[in-house]
Order: structure tokens, then sequence, then C-alpha cells
């Protein structure tokens, strides 16, 4: 006994050895937040101030000290995040994660983002003469300072990642990666050219394939500023997109209103981007200070300077635009090498790429190119048998000049610097929605927006060959959307379709009426508006559209009239569009939806193919004529000899509704409440693995909100029952001009992506429950409760 005793108090021992081993080694890769650090680079003292949610607020004495500060510290926080980006933007995950990531890769390769990447980064910083490229390369130069010096994340070590600088062109890949998430005529293109070809213009007729008639359009103004003096194709790209292990973005919402109808008397800026959730959090908030300078802003992983921020006396959000900037086009190819271009046959370019795969061969793929941009056919898996398509996107074809754009906006001193590096963006397309101290507001949809024929209908596959569907060239950008000051009051924008400009509606993937619907009746109210006023709007769950949505399925199943349906019906027919977490007919209208749309396309069109439209904003403007269009030819189950009708799909539709509530919730209807049903997990990119699951993910939490309301957590489409937030607003920002040092803000999980840090999470719940905290920008209050971190320069 003595013996076995002594033996299992030895192996307790040693455990309790080894737990404290992993404890101190998990402990030393936290970020550091005070003390100081001797870093290469640098040209004088740097001093951080951490505030209470890991906000690092960043003093200098030069520009470039500021920028290799912010590489280091956003490095520190967030390294794999950056990792990620460049590896999913340049085709290279497989390397490190194998080759269920080769679809992925393949993909990306076949975009030619690392393409555009190297061009640009040769063609613009290839020189640190001017000051955007001495900022920008210093930037990169202090997060390779942290690659160098700096200790080895947790994802790195567990996955097997070698630690590399990174290179300017990793800078544009990042860009290209953002300007990806906004192309949406990847998911919808292929998927209307199946109907248009397959099925015909009969089953277009309900879907919202142009701008529908009750589109709440953003309205243009043009004044003055104030200055003080296919299947396979769908299959695959379904498949690689749900594979992407670094979110995209899906919306968003922004407004700004005039000092004239504010109690401060200032202009109030509000906005929410809306991404793919993911953990950690898409943006990394900053505060940089050096002599002439102070800007707090939002930043991206691997881009120097904010996208979303303010500086001494002004500020702006970004929403998507939603512009049409990819098109495919059919081309004729023949034996010789050549395709059709304008009637004449050219060569065919070829470029070969070696996708390295992680305990596997190395995979090579050759891409010949068109005038039109890369072919896609035969090329991803399973597309052989696809007529010849190219891909034509704006982002490989025109200069980019986005990282200028930022840097003047960043550094801008008067409406007029703003305005002209709104004018520098071209992809990807955004609304800039701006207001400052001066009492303007202003919003301007900033892209290169190419003149199309007339008779081209930019979301179906065009004719290659022949010349007649080529571009016309580019309008001017005084000719892109915009409202500077307009008499009414107020800018807004929520992914929704801009006025005609001089007869021209844009063409685009813009979002429908709900939200864009809703801020507009919100802020048309005449009152005195203050930033509490523009948290209750942020926070607002009420959509109009699908209460409407509701009451047209309510009319349905009472025309079926049985009495298991008697309490779906009266739920959805006095339910007035609120989404709180208490309510049960959120969750009985969303599965009713769901099972409703699956049943009447998924048997034309095919599962993948319905998967891809459903994530779009196209199916989300069609249900509404959709579902009223009784005599739809989509109603008819293609699977069965009988012709089935609306209310018999409806009706089904109800049947598994009912089943799916009471398998989840019980057979009680009270308990089918939303909050059961709708919940938020950042899920980190170890999510597949269950046993790293619980210790890098965060959530989940039961959240309000929903599909297309201005809080806007939502989900796909699902058919289990269940609707768990997949993407929302990636942070929530407010700033009354009147007071510009204690804007509002929230990240949806927190500031660090290191799993060890306290700021991993922190800002978790209060985003689930709608709170917020400031962006401080006064040194007293930052350097009253702040960390100190002093970096000093080395060798």
């Amino acid at each position: 006994m003595k013996i076995i005793k002594r033996i299992l108090i030895g192996l307790l021992g040693l455990i309790l050895v080894a737990t404290l081993g992993l404890y101190f080694y998990l402990t030393s890769t936290k970020p550091v937040y005070s003390g100081e650090l001797t870093l290469s680079g640098l040209n004088e003292p740097v001093e951080v101030y951490y505030d209470e949610y890991g906000i690092p607020h960043i003093y200098a004495q030069n520009e470039t000290d500021a920028y290799f500060a912010l590489g280091y510290v956003h490095a520190q926080d967030r390294l794999f995040q950056m990792e990620m980006i460049r590896r999913a933007a340049s085709g290279r995950l497989s390397e490190v994660l194998g080759k269920d990531l080769l679809k992925v890769d393949k993909l990306f390769r076949t975009l030619g983002i690392h393409v555009f990447a190297r061009a640009h980064a040769q063609k613009f910083l290839n020189a640190d003469t001017s000051a955007f490229q001495k900022a920008a390369l210093a930037y990169q130069h202090g997060i390779n300072e942290f690659v160098r010096t700096g200790k080895t994340p947790l994802e790195f070590s567990i996955i097997g990642i070698p630690k590399t600088e990174f290179k300017p062109e990793d800078i544009y890949l990042a860009v290209g990666f953002m300007s990806f998430g906004f192309a949406e005529g990847l998911r919808v293109d292929p998927v209307l050219e199946k109907i248009r070809t397959e099925l015909g213009a009969e089953y277009l007729k309900d879907l919202a394939v142009q701008t529908p008639v009750n589109a709440v359009l953003i309205k243009n103004f043009d004044g003055k500023g104030n200055i003080p003096t296919t299947d396979s194709l769908i299959s695959f790209l379904s498949t690689a997109l749900e594979k992407i292990p670094v979110p995209l973005w899906q919306g968003s919402n922004g407004w700004a209103v005039a000092g004239s109808r504010t109690a401060s008397g200032q202009p109030i800026l509000a906005n929410d981007t809306h991404i793919g959730f993911a953990q950690p959090a898409v943006w990394y908030e900053a505060h940089l200070e050096y002599p002439g300078y102070r800007f707090y802003g939002h930043h991206i992983a691997g881009i120097p300077f904010g996208l979303l921020g303010q500086n001494h006396f002004a500020g702006w959000g970004l929403t998507m635009f939603e512009n049409d900037d990819t098109d495919f086009f059919y081309e004729e190819t023949n034996e010789e090498g050549q395709v059709k271009y304008k009637g004449e046959w050219v060569d065919l370019t070829w470029r070969k790429e070696i996708i390295k795969v992680k305990d596997d061969v190395d995979f090579e793929l050759t891409i010949p190119a068109t005038p039109h941009g890369n072919m896609i056919s035969g090329i991803l898996d399973h597309t052989e048998e696809l007529k010849p398509a190219s891909l034509w996107w704006l982002l490989n074809h025109e200069t980019n000049y986005a990282l200028q754009a930022a840097y003047q906006l960043n550094h801008s001193k008067n409406f007029t610097d703003v305005e002209r590096a709104a004018s520098l963006f071209s992809s990807p397309g955004l609304n800039l929605m701006y207001a400052d101290a001066h009492g303007n507001i202003a919003w301007w949809a900033v892209a290169k927006l190419p003149v199309r024929p007339e008779h081209v209908v930019s979301k179906f596959f065009l004719d290659g060959s022949s010349g007649l569907d080529e571009y016309q060239g580019f309008y001017d950008f005084s000719k892109n959307p915009h409202a500077v000051n307009p008499p009414w009051g107020y800018v807004f924008s929520a992914n929704n379709q801009p006025d005609t400009v001089e007869g021209v509606l844009y063409p685009g993937y813009y979002y429908p009426r709900s939200r864009a619907g809703r801020i507009e009746e919100l802020l048309q109210e005449e009152k005195k508006w203050t930033r509490e006023d523009m948290k209750v709007i942020n926070l607002d769950v009420t959509s109009h559209m699908h209460a409407e949505i509701a009451h047209q399925l309510a009319s349905i199943l009472n025309e079926i009239n049985k009495p298991e349906f008697k309490e779906v019906t009266s739920q959805l027919e006095t339910w007035q569009g609120q989404h709180e977490t208490d309510l049960t007919a959120p969750a009985i209208y969303y599965n009713l939806l769901s099972q409703t749309m699956r049943l009447a396309m998924a048997d034309e069109i095919s599962h993948p193919a319905f998967e891809s439209l459903a994530a779009t904003s196209l199916l989300k403007n069609s249900y509404e004529q959709f579902i009223g269009n009784e005599r739809s030819p989509w109603w008819d189950d293609k699977k069965t000899e009988a012709k089935e009708t609306r209310a018999q799909i409806v009706e089904k539709a109800a049947t598994t509704t009912i089943q799916l509530l009471i398998s989840i919730c019980g057979t009680n209807p009270e308990d089918w409440k939303w909050g059961k049903v709708h919940t938020l997990t950042h899920k980190h990119a170890f999510d597949a693995v269950k046993p790293l699951r619980s210790i890098f993910n965060v959530g989940p939490f039961k959240v309000p909100g929903g599909s297309e309301v201005i809080n806007n957590l939502h989900f796909s489409l699902d058919t289990t029952g269940y609707f768990h937030v997949d993407g929302g607003p990636a942070l929530r920002k407010i700033t009354d001009f009147a007071d510009l040092e204690n804007g509002e803000t929230v990240s949806p999980s927190g500031q660090s992506g290191n799993v060890m840090s306290a700021h991993y999470n922190d800002q978790a719940e209060m985003f689930a429950t709608g709170k917020s905290r400031k962006m401080l920008m006064n040194r007293e209050a930052i350097q009253s409760g702040g960390r100190k971190l002093v970096l000093t320069p080395g060798s």
C-alpha cells in the first residue's frame, strides 16, 4: 500500500508540475501591455497607453514611429488573423491546413488576387518617398519586428505554421480579400444563368433581378461642403466560400444627422459594418498621435490605415455600395489556343500555379486568361462540361488607389481633402458616410462604375466574342451617387439602391427595403437627436417588410383552415415585425419562411444553388413578390407527377415548422421563444476541432435582432429549426461632433485575438446586450486609467 501511495503521490506531483509548466507557458504568450520593450527600427521612444478594454493609444514623436508602433501592437494581438488573411487571399491555406482547403486555394489562385497584390506592391510600395509609402512600410516593419522578436501565438504552435515576415504585397492581399467579400455576383450570377437557360423567363419573374418597385432609394443632392477658410460552378463556389476561415463583408448601416437636427447643434455620425462573425473580431481599434496629427480608427488586419475613424475635426463610416463590379463572359475558343474577342481571334495567356498541400503532393494548376479575365470553366472542380467562361473583376483591371485614399482620409484637414480621397476609391465599392465639426454631412458612393451597353443585364452571363456586350468606359466620379449637406438634414445607407444620376440606375446587388426603410422612417421624426437616440436606432429590431410577409403567409394558412395551424396563424397575423428574444412569432416565421422557400425552389435548381442564392440580397428582395404570386411555376414540385400549388407547399412547410419547434422547445407554443433558436457564437478557426472549440470560441449568447432589421444579427435560411447568427454588426460606432473625444463603440467580442489576453472576449456580453463604451481621445483621461508600455529604439 505504501508503494502504491508513493506512486500516486509521484504521479500527482508530475501532473502538478506539468500543469504549472503549461500554465506558465500559456501565460508567457500573452500580449505585453505594460513595461518597456526595446525594438529595432524605431527612431525615438514611443509611449503606448492601453485603456481598460485593451485599446492602444499611441503617442509618438514622428509619423514613421507611430505607424511602426501600430504595426507592432497590432501584430501582438492579431498575428494569426493577419496570417490567415494573407494565406486565404493568396491561395496558400492548404500549405498549413491540408487538402480540405484545396478548393479554397484553387478559387483564390484562379481569381488572381495575389497577382493583383504583387503588381500593386511593385507599383506603389517599391519606394518610400511619399508620406503614405513611408507610413505603410513603417507599419509593416513593426509587424515584422514582432514576428522576429515577439512570442509565437498558440495557433501557430498548434497548427505548425512557420512564422515568416510580411511583405508589401501582403498589404494588397488584405485589400483584395476585402474586395472579394463585396463580390456578390460570384454567388448570384451563376444561379441566375442556370435559371435563365434551364427554366426560362417565367421563373425569373418572381425574382428581383432588377430593382423592386417598392425599393427605398437613397436620394442624391449636389450640395457644397463648408470649408473654414452553373451547377458545377455553383457547387464549387458554394463549397469553397463555406470553407474560408476568415469572415467576409456582408452589408452595413450608416447615417449622419445634420447639426440643425441635433440637441448638441453638431452632426452625429453612426455606423455598424456587417461582416461574418468570427473570433477574433474583424476590426482592431487604435488611437495615434504625433505632432500635428490625431486619429482614432478601426483597422483591418494587415492594412496600415484606418478604414473607419475620426481625426481632429472629421469622422467617417462605411457601408457596402453593392454595385456590380464582376461579370461572367461566355468565351468562344479554338484549337489554336485562341479566344474570339470583338470578332477577332486573339491568343490566350497562361499562368501556372503550384499549390503546396500539407501532408500531400503539390497540386499544379494552369489558368488561361482572356481579355476579360481568368477563365473559370475547366479550372475549378467539375466545370469541364461548362461552356468556356471567364470572369471580369474590376479589381484585376484597374489601378487600385485604396491605400492612398485611406491615408488621405486619415490625414484630411478639410472637406475638400475628404472629397478628393473619396474620388480615389475604385474597388471595393463603398458608401462613405461623413460628418465633421464644421457642420458638414455627406454621403458618397465611391467606386469606379463601368458604362455598360443599354441592352446588357449584368447579372446574366455576357457574350465575350462579338464585342456587343463590352464596357464603353467608366463614369466620371462626379456622376457617382452622392448627397452633400441635403436640405432634409440627414444621409443614410443600408446597402440599398441609390437613386438615378442623370437617368442612370447603377446595377448591383442591393439589399431590400427593410433596414433602409426603417432607418429613414425613424430619422424623419421631427426632434432634436442625441447620441442616446442614435443608440436606440442602432439596436432597433423591427422589420415592417418581414411583418408583411408573415401576414401573407398567415392569409394562406387561413385559406387552408386546419385546426393544427391555428396558433401559428394567430402569431403571424398579429406580429408587427419585432425580433425580441422573448417573442414566439419570429421563431415561427423564419422556420416557415425557410421551409417554404426551400420546398419551392430547391427541386428546380438544386440544394447547392438554393444555398448560394439564399445567402444573397437577391432572394431577400424577392420574398414578397415570390410568395404573393399564387400562380408562380416555382410552387410545382418537379420530383412528383402531380402539380403542386402554393397552398400545398405552405401547408407542408407549416407542418414541418411545428414539428421542429416542438422537438426544440416543447409542445407548449408559449415556449417557442426566439432566443432559444437565435443565438450568437463567435467561432474561431479551431471551431471544427472539438477539444479546442470550448477554449477558442466565444459564446453562445441569446440575442435579439434578425435578418434585415437594423440590429442585423442575420443567419442562413436553415431547415434545422435553429437560426445561429453567422454575421452582423462587426462594431457599433456613434460620434457626436460636439464631443469628439468621447465617441462610443463596441466590439462583438474583444480587441485581442490572443486567447490568453483579458481582452479576448471582454466586450462579448456588452455587445450581445446592446451596451457600448467610449472611444477615448483625451490624453489626461487615457493616462489616468491606462497601462503604460514604452517602446524604445534598439540597434
